[in-house]
Formats: structure tokens, sequence, C-alpha cells
């Protein structure tokens, strides 16, 4: 190891002058780097292309309200945005509520046919009315909604007799072409039920 003549020292064999020369000359290299744009241009360009084919826009369409648990089935078709009408399941000794667009409507215990006899439901009737003559904008002609579709959003435990009042009040209340909203599923509702008994 060679002998050095001793003096002021950063660090073991750095001398003091050799740092005051690189700070005030800034040493051999340059002060700006240059930026290699191409791989840049690459890497954001694979974002994109991931986030466009990651997006969907049916997923956008509805938010699953957690009291619903959607029945089965096998048969699909993309649901195009439209009003939602939610029937939620109850805590067992009650029945569930009634929402539209998340905003609830009444008890689907008072839905019965002995209290609407003409299968017509006032308090959704009310507000099915009031979402159709909302989206009939007159001053602007272009963005009137033409279509009458609606989705369904019920719970596999509300009684049939129930979704068929609520189809036809959404029937007679502007909204005729009902959709429901589903998980699909080869099976079907039939696959909770669990393997067949042998014969």
């Amino acid at each position: 190891m060679a002998v050095h003549h001793p003096g002021s020292r950063a660090g073991h064999g750095i001398a003091l002058k050799t740092i005051q020369k690189t700070v005030k000359t800034g040493g051999s290299k340059a002060i700006f780097a240059t930026l290699n744009v191409v791989p840049m241009i690459d890497l954001f360009i694979m974002l994109v292309i991931f986030l466009i084919q990651s997006f969907s826009a049916a997923g956008e369409l509805m938010l699953v309200n957690p009291n619903v648990a959607m029945p089965k089935a096998s048969s699909k078709a993309e649901l195009e945005r439209a009003p939602m009408v939610a029937l939620t399941r109850g805590d067992g000794s009650t029945l569930g509520e009634m929402l539209f667009e998340n905003k609830r409507i009444m008890s689907l215990g008072d839905v019965n046919e002995v209290k609407y006899p003409s299968w017509d439901i006032k308090p959704l009737a009310e507000v099915l009315k009031s979402s159709w003559k909302f989206q009939q904008n007159p001053k602007n002609p272009q963005k009137v909604r033409e279509n009458r579709k609606v989705i369904i959003q019920s719970d596999r435990t509300v009684p049939f007799q129930v979704i068929k009042m609520v189809m036809a009040t959404c029937g007679r209340n502007e909204y005729r072409e009902p959709n429901f909203a589903i998980m699909v599923d080869g099976r079907g509702d039939e696959g909770l039920a669990g393997p067949a008994a042998p014969p």
C-alpha cells in the first residue's frame, strides 16, 4: 500500500483537492443527461393497450345490490344502460324492498293483488313516469331517450307474483322492454340444487 503525505482527506484515499476540482469544473460529465424517448413511448403504448383490453363498459352499467342474490342462467345477452328496478331479499321474517336506481320506493310486503288488483303498483308507477318525463328533453331532441328498456335486478327468493306485477307496472308506464340481470352459469339455477339423485 502506498504511503501518502498527511493532509485533509474525505475518506480513505480521496483527496479534498479532487472534490474541489470536481465541484468547480463539473468533472468530465455533462450536467444534462440525454433522455431516450423511444422506449418511453413504447412503454406508454403498451400501457394504453392493456387498459383498453381490460376495460369493460358492461361492468359500469349497474351496481349489484349486496342484498340481491341474482338468479343464474346460461343464456345471456349484453345489457344496455337503462333504469334499474331492484328487488331485494328480506331478513327471513319479512320480504325485502323495492328500489329504483338504488333509491327505496316501498317494501315488497305491500306488493300484492289485494292492494293493487290492476297490477299497477302506484309508488313504482309514479317514479317510472317521472323518470321517463325527465329523460324526454324537448330543448335537445338528439338526447331524447327512444328505447323503453328497463333492467330488473331481482333476488332469487322474491316471489314470481311480485316480479310479474313489477313487469306489468313497468309496461304500463313507458318501460315496455324489461331485461333481467343475471349471473352467468352454464348450469343455471339447477346447479344450486346439487347433483341429481340416482334413479
